[in-house]
């Protein structure tokens, strides 16, 4: 990590690289376990990487599929976060922790008339709208990460969920082929060495456990991929980011 620090900052490298990663561990672990030689390469082949520019085309490609999945999401939520919560129709926000949202944000942008309920009701699409530019001011309003952390570390949490959840096909493809692979090698450096499984495991006994161990953890992965990442996880992120986000409201200037 020290390296990527160098080149990229705190949310590149959380947001969108440890996603990745995540998503390749099966085949670091794999790698290691076989060939623990490997490891002495992996700081060359990252500065390689981040010289050439793959790192670099690796962290735009998370960020599209990310941006794709979430145009996805908010569509099947029915509308981004922070526009569903400023919604006088939802009610997940108390009405008069909502209305001093509305207030704050009027008294902020007072050319951008906030909807009542009555105008959000005979015109939704136009008040989701003026929802959507409010959110736009609020998220540059609280860029700074020393004055607004709370709103910082939950936009990275949501985003690796996001990113995370957009790599989703992939690492379950990368976890299944690993399984694979490392009982491939086991059964074929057994079938190789011809010995009885007793014999076989006391005189390769390194080997057999880290063997064994990268296919555990392929296994866990697989499981993991394919039953908790989901839009449930994302979901909730989401909603906390979007929460924390409008709480700035409640700031007093």
């Amino acid at each position: 990590m020290e390296v990527l620090e160098k080149y990229f900052n705190h949310y590149i490298i959380n947001a969108r690289f440890k996603p990745a990663l995540f998503v390749l561990m099966p085949i670091a672990i794999t790698t290691l376990a076989w060939c623990p030689e490997a490891k002495q390469l992996g700081g060359f082949v990252l500065t390689f990487l981040i010289t050439f520019g793959v790192m670099t085309f690796l962290s735009n490609q998370v960020s599209n599929l990310g941006n794709q999945l979430q145009d996805k999401l908010f569509s099947d939520w029915g509308g981004a976060p922070t526009t569903i919560l400023l919604r006088h129709s939802d009610e997940t926000l108390d009405l008069h922790t909502k209305q001093r949202y509305h207030k704050w944000l009027q008294l902020k942008l007072p050319d951008l008339i906030m909807p009542s309920s009555e105008n959000e009701a005979s015109d939704s699409g136009n008040a989701d709208d003026i929802y959507a530019s409010a959110t736009n001011f609020l998220r540059e309003f609280t860029r700074s990460k020393t004055k607004y952390p709370m709103v910082y570390s939950d936009n990275v949490a949501y985003g690796f969920a996001r990113n995370l959840l957009a790599l989703r096909p992939i690492g379950i493809g990368v976890a299944l082929v690993c399984v694979v692979l490392n009982i491939a090698l086991l059964f074929a450096y057994f079938s190789y060495y011809e010995q009885s499984i007793p014999i076989f495991v006391e005189s390769h006994i390194s080997m057999v456990i880290f063997g064994s161990l990268a296919t555990v953890t392929s296994v866990y992965l697989l499981f993991f991929y394919v039953y908790f990442i989901n839009s449930v996880l994302v979901h909730g992120r989401a909603f906390r980011y979007a929460k924390s986000l409008l709480a700035v409201c409640e700031e007093r200037s």
